[in-house]
């Protein structure tokens, strides 16, 4: 009798231990943040008299006409003691997803991308690995996946999985604030 209460009584606590330890998650936010392998800086600025490179210096805002591209630089910088892949599995061909919000923190429509066959780069080998202390610098035109059509301020954040894994928490960048003025704002009046 005392055996058959002791056996219920163990079964009782290992389903209730089963059960807080099945309800959270794999990975917390916080270890996320102190353990991600990577950072994500995002910028829209060019570097001062010099068309090809970005200037992640001025990372803060942009401004931009109604109608004209909109290129956002993202660089991912390894900061761990170990190489990781420039590009995960979960993520567009710049290796992040994108949070566009408007003005009203709303999020921004998705349209489809105007090129037919879509962008993808897919990275092979050495060439694919940051090693700790490099980093890669992409680029993408956010205009051809978000309706950016309308005159606003909005809001940009890039966003990635700290590991390969879906389920692993996500890194996000800085906030970059993206001003869009009406198409004839710069005409003299």
């Amino acid at each position: 009798m005392m055996l058959m209460k002791f056996e219920s009584s163990f079964a009782l606590c290992l389903a209730i231990l089963f059960a807080a330890t099945a309800s959270r998650p794999a990975f917390s936010q916080e270890a996320a943040n102190a353990k991600a392998p990577f950072t994500l800086t995002i910028t829209g600025n060019l570097k001062p008299g010099d068309s090809l490179h970005f200037d992640f210096a001025n990372a803060s805002q942009i401004v931009r006409t109604a109608g004209a591209m909109v290129v956002i630089a993202v660089r991912k910088a390894d900061i761990s003691d170990h190489e990781i892949t420039k590009i995960t599995r979960f993520g567009n061909a710049v290796g992040c997803e994108f949070d566009v919000r408007d003005g009203s923190g709303d999020p921004v429509r998705q349209i489809q991308p105007k090129n037919e066959g879509g962008s993808f780069v897919m990275h092979v080998g050495k060439e694919s690995m940051l090693q700790p202390g490099e980093s890669d610098v992409s680029s993408v035109r956010l205009d051809e996946s978000f309706d950016l059509s309308q005159p606003g301020t909005y809001t940009i954040q890039a966003w990635a999985h700290a590991w390969d894994d879906p389920k692993s928490p996500i890194v996000r960048s800085n906030t970059l604030t993206l001003i869009i003025e009406p198409a004839d704002a710069s005409a003299p009046q």
